[in-house]
């Protein structure tokens, strides 16, 4: 057979999670798994919600339409927008990482604009794609030299990924208007936000101010249900939601109706809520301290983390991945997460969304 090459690698986190899992068989020793982007806290109790739902509908048999169902995305409108998004402008994608690569197909764009430090499935995406890959060093910079990103799409992720890092709120607003005056189209990508907020955050309406915005978020972060596959992609251009919707319709023909009908159970009902709540204030709570344990015991990568100390599932710290995986500790290397590869390879990027308890555990050993 001829075949079309992805010109693609298999990721470097699903290698390192193979090699872990190896090692825990040969010796026979448990490993804390930091290498994953998943929130291992706790678990969201879902058993009060799925109780409420008949399944011999269709609501759960029947195609659930490519755009996603429309309660469902009214409640997102409702919940992320503050009620001013309109529902129509939105599309119900399997994933957040779906979301992303039909933007990048969707836009005649050549070039990406990514972080100094990046996820490494953006750069993935548009190796698979075609696309070109950039790096800014700050938003700073996308302020202060916008024209430098002209017919580029530039990918803003906050809280970031790999290194958790948030930035002002203001500065990410003024860095997308500024992008604005130069017609340069901005990707927001921000799945780890709401584990940290609730229904009062305007982040997302605040957006809506913006033409040049497209914005992807998932709920694999903000309700730990990354199994279901579900996320959300919004533009308010009209013509990139119909071709997008298009394409959403031959790769997916609509997303998973159990998925839809949890999620806005999740967002709408009294059971939903509180399971929500109770998911968020428990990992949120152990993040902090995880976090708080890196920075007393000088485990902190703090050089990048000069304005700001993480605040995501991620963080960076000065232990590289093979130091790490001797002390049964899955990591991956920060070389994974730039352009600079053998720059950053005794930094590691882990997880922090852990339990305190076992994370001071192991951790303790690289005191």
């Amino acid at each position: 057979m001829q075949i079309n090459n992805t010109n693609t690698e298999v990721s470097r986190i699903l290698k390192v999670g193979q090699k872990a899992r190896k090692l825990q068989a040969e010796t026979m020793k448990p490993f804390l798994m930091l290498h994953r982007g998943v929130n291992a806290v706790v678990n969201i109790d879902l058993n009060s919600v799925v109780n409420q739902f008949d399944f011999n509908t269709e609501d759960f048999q029947v195609y659930p339409g490519t755009a996603g169902k429309d309660k469902l995305r009214s409640a997102i409108a409702d919940e992320y927008f503050l009620g001013k998004a309109n529902p129509e402008n939105l599309l119900i994608t399997p994933g957040g990482i779906s979301g992303l690569d039909i933007t990048i197909q969707n836009l005649t764009t050549k070039t990406i604009a990514l972080p100094h430090f990046f996820w490494g499935s953006y750069a993935q995406l548009a190796n698979l794609r075609k696309v070109k890959v950039n790096t800014y060093p700050s938003l700073q910079s996308l302020i202060k030299y916008p024209h430098k990103y002209t017919n580029q799409l530039v990918v803003i992720c906050d809280p970031g990924n790999p290194l958790g890092e948030k930035q002002p709120d203001e500065d990410i607003y003024n860095a997308i208007g500024r992008l604005e005056q130069e017609n340069i189209n901005v990707l927001v990508d921000s799945p780890y936000r709401r584990i940290f907020t609730d229904t009062k955050d305007d982040f997302h309406a605040r957006l809506l101010e913006y033409s040049n915005v497209i914005i992807v978020d998932s709920f694999s972060k903000s309700v730990g249900l990354s199994g279901q596959r579900i996320g959300f992609l919004y533009a308010k251009d009209e013509l990139f939601i119909k071709e997008a919707k298009q394409r959403l319709l031959y790769a997916t023909n609509g997303v998973n109706a159990f998925a839809q009908e949890l999620i806005y159970a999740l967002l709408t009902t009294t059971e939903g809520k509180q399971a929500v709540t109770d998911f968020k204030k428990k990992t949120a709570s152990n993040i902090a301290k995880n976090i708080d344990f890196l920075i007393n015991n000088n485990l902190l990568s703090t050089e990048f983390y000069k304005n700001s100390k993480p605040l995501g599932i991620f963080a960076c710290i000065n232990k590289s991945e093979d130091e790490l995986l001797k002390n049964n500790i899955s990591s991956v290397s920060m070389s994974y997460f730039t352009l600079e590869t053998e720059k950053y390879k005794n930094h590691s990027r882990i997880c922090v969304s852990v339990p305190h308890e076992d994370f001071v555990k192991y951790m303790n050993l690289l005191v």
